[in-house]
């Protein structure tokens, strides 16, 4: 090391004595600079934030001795960086490439050792989206992740979907694996049971109607973007997951992938999701995640229950209809209890729920998702009876579950219960029948109008739609899709 750079006798509190210490870090050997970076931070007081505030003035050798000596430091020393947080906010938003990666790892590992970590967080998201989609290496992403998720950004769903399945290789690397598991619980948090069923079976019809239920007060875009990366799965990747769930330590949050995959259409998909059920059978219990609903923290109390859903309605049934009924619990955890009752199909639960009046929002989404579970006909028959009926604050949430269930096929019940209605029930018509035929519109409809309505009818329903959906050879919707034949792409506005 060169005799200029001499640590001895400098103040850890005298910033420009340490400024000066790291100005001369540019005339340390190669060989032995990243000793002199560790001198510098052994100093302790303000050698770490002198540091991250001169990474941006020096030169590119020497800027990388000094961010990776800081990633190890503040990796292994958490707890040394809460005075840094704001200086690594800053670094973090103006730095580029690698830098900016390994900055946010930093920042994350600080945070997580402090209690203020959402509160911090939530303002990296937009950078974190940046490392996750760029080039950087896998724990780096993983990192990335982790921050979008305590930061609750969904619209990194579609991103990490296509970073595991561009990742599948090497799983019996550390890093492989963890990041891997890190995705899936990061999909389990921002997109519930729906999402993970998705990754063994992106094709499962109740899976995406699930989805677009849970998903309405997203925007439409990261629903539309999350289907079409979903769509890219694979069987392979439907057992790599299993894989990945049989081999965890905390595989609770994972029970309906498992289930998904015992009822898949693919014998390897099923034989390797029955394998790993019986392998996790003794931690992945009823039992288990009853326990888990005393917990002291929201977020493990909600991945409890959206769990149960993924066991017999006989089995936690019972505990769903209380959580679901209980006026003092958070409407997070009501409307999940009603959510993994749907999963597990418990149609009499939901419709004893959806008699009850102590909470609109919930008796309205309990009897919206028992319509699902019942036959076509007897199902939309009673959602039109509860959409009509429905007071102006709460007919988004009506209208959803009616556009779940309405089918082209069904134009005539619909216009029939406007023709029968009061003047304030057919005004609602009017809105939804609006919404629906910009939705549908296409050779389905126009050959179930045909069908079903007069041409005064027809004529007062066309109207309605906007002269961009029709098309001379075809149909396209909002996701991008075209086809000259009726299809599906799961988007929601196909049919």
């Amino acid at each position: 090391m060169t005799k200029s750079f001499n640590v001895d006798n400098v103040d850890s509190q005298d910033k420009e004595a340490i400024r000066h210490l790291v100005d001369e870090l540019e005339n340390v050997a190669p060989e032995e600079l990243n000793d002199a970076v560790c001198d510098i931070i052994d100093l302790g007081g303000l050698s770490t934030s002198v540091l991250i505030e001169s990474i941006s003035d020096l030169t590119e050798e020497t800027a990388d001795a000094v961010v990776q000596k800081l990633e190890d430091f503040f990796y292994f020393y958490p707890e040394k960086g809460g005075k840094v947080v704001s200086k690594l906010k800053k670094a973090v938003q103006s730095a580029t490439g690698r830098y900016k990666a390994s900055l946010l790892a930093m920042l994350s590992d600080i945070l997580e050792a402090t209690d203020e970590t959402g509160k911090e967080i939530s303002t990296m998201s937009e950078e974190a989206l940046a490392v996750l989609c760029s080039d950087v290496d896998i724990p780096r992403r993983s990192k990335a992740i982790e921050i979008l998720s305590t930061a609750e950004e969904a619209k990194c769903i579609p991103y990490v979907i296509d970073l595991m399945i561009n990742n599948l290789e090497g799983l019996d690397k550390f890093e492989n694996y963890q990041f891997i598991e890190t995705s899936l619980l990061a999909l389990k948090k921002l997109g519930g049971d729906s999402v993970l069923r998705l990754l063994v079976n992106p094709f499962s019809d109740s899976a995406i109607k699930q989805l677009r239920i849970e998903w309405r007060a997203k925007e439409q875009q990261i629903l539309n973007s999350t289907l079409i990366a979903l769509q890219k799965i694979d069987t392979n990747f439907a057992q790599v997951m299993i894989k990945v769930v049989d081999l965890s330590e905390f595989n609770l949050p994972f029970a309906a992938m498992l289930k998904e995959g015992i009822n898949h259409s693919d014998k390897w998909v099923r034989q390797a999701a029955v394998e790993a059920m019986n392998k996790t059978s003794e931690n992945m219990t009823p039992e288990a995640l009853a326990r888990m609903l005393s917990d002291e923290a929201p977020e493990v109390r909600l991945m409890a229950v959206t769990s149960l859903g993924a066991f017999n309605k006989e089995d936690t049934g019972e505990l769903l209809h209380d959580l679901a009924s209980r006026p003092e619990e958070s409407m997070d955890i009501r409307l999940n209890a009603l959510y993994a009752l749907y999963s597990q199909g418990n149609l009499n639960v939901l419709q004893e729920i959806g008699a009850q009046k102590d909470n609109v929002q919930i008796s309205l989404n309990a009897t919206g998702l028992a319509t699902l579970l019942m036959p076509h006909d007897q199902g939309l028959h009673k959602m039109l009876e509860v959409y009509i009926s429905t007071s102006e604050s709460y007919l988004p949430e009506a209208a959803h579950y009616l556009s779940e269930l309405a089918l082209p096929e069904d134009i005539g019940a619909m216009v029939a219960v406007h023709t029968k209605g009061n003047e304030n029930q057919r005004d609602k018509m009017i809105r939804f029948l609006k919404a629906f035929i910009e939705k549908n519109d296409g050779p389905r409809l126009e050959e179930a109008m045909k069908k079903q309505l007069s041409e005064n009818e027809i004529h007062a329903l066309k109207e309605m739609i906007p002269e961009h959906h029709h098309y001379d050879n075809g149909y396209e919707c909002d996701c991008g899709h075209h086809d000259n034949h009726e299809h599906n792409c799961g988007c929601g506005h196909c049919h």
